[in-house]
């Protein structure tokens, strides 16, 4: 009976395969397959989440700055965001201006300088057509200087402080002196203007004026007020004559100087006016500008 060949001799080696080898092999191929499947799976898995977070963050067109919470860790809070409450500072109230008559019975608005210039800047005047024109002016430095034993006294009484005299020539041969006396109130200077004192004014020469003697000659006088200022006039003719009854062209003359003292003032306190509007308007705007 013939010979069985060895195992040996069926592979055609000297010796058999190394089984424990082998096995050894097949081990450490399986855990490599097994990691790599577990790798693979984790980095697949974070990719998948990874998409759905995009995917759930464009649908709410927001990012993760955005939708984070006030509390959270991860952006800033929602008060960052919030814009900034605008502040208004109040508009300041500009008060409107005085009006001339409160500017001329307040010396502490009317305080434009008292003068002869100031106050009549022009040697002529015109009231409805009739012109008159200035032809001499003093500034008295008291009232006594430029009225009567009975005027002067009594103006001091109520505070008379200056006084300005005006020769004035009108129409129909009437020659006037104007004046204008500061008190220091309105009252006061009513109270000249309703006085029973009998006094009037100096009379003031001038070229081409023939001072009036006030003991021959009939003369016409008259008293106004406006603010703390008593307005005067003494009115006579240069030729000498006397009025005559209810003389008119005197009558119409004394009006005449009245309205233009009374105008001349109160054009001084509208200027003051427009001055302290003017003012408090540039002070209201620096206000606003800060």
């Amino acid at each position: 009976m013939p010979e069985q060949p060895t195992q040996q001799q069926q592979f055609g080696g000297s010796a058999g395969p190394d089984w424990d080898a082998l096995a050894e092999q097949r081990d450490s191929a399986a855990k490599r397959r097994r990691l790599l499947f577990t790798v693979g799976g984790a980095v697949l898995g974070l990719a998948l989440v990874g998409g759905v977070v995009a995917a759930a963050m464009a649908m709410s067109g927001g990012d993760d700055k955005k939708s984070a919470g006030p509390g959270s860790s991860t952006g800033p809070s929602t008060a960052s965001f919030a814009p900034a409450k605008p502040t208004f500072r109040p508009a300041p109230t500009v008060p409107p201006p005085p009006p001339a008559q409160a500017v001329l019975a307040d010396p502490a608005l009317d305080s434009a300088p008292f003068t002869v210039e100031s106050l009549f800047p022009s040697a002529k005047f015109t009231v409805n057509g009739r012109q008159y024109s200035v032809a001499a002016s003093k500034l008295d430095n008291t009232c006594s200087d430029g009225t009567d034993t009975k005027l002067g006294p009594a103006a001091r009484n109520q505070q008379c402080t200056q006084l300005i005299r005006l020769a004035v020539i009108g129409p129909d041969g009437i020659v006037s002196t104007a004046a204008v006396a500061s008190f220091p109130s309105a009252d006061k200077a009513t109270a000249i203007k309703n006085g029973k004192d009998g006094g009037e004014l100096l009379p003031l020469a001038g070229p081409g004026i023939k001072v009036l003697d006030t003991k021959k000659q009939k003369h016409g006088k008259l008293r106004n007020s406006v603010g703390r200022y008593a307005l005067f006039t003494l009115d006579w003719y240069a030729d000498g004559k006397d009025p005559v009854g209810d003389d008119k062209p005197m009558a119409q003359a004394q009006d005449d100087v009245d309205k233009f003292l009374w105008n001349s003032l109160t054009a001084r306190g509208e200027a003051r006016s427009k001055q302290i509007d003017e003012e408090n308007k540039r002070k209201a705007l620096e206000q606003i500008q800060g």
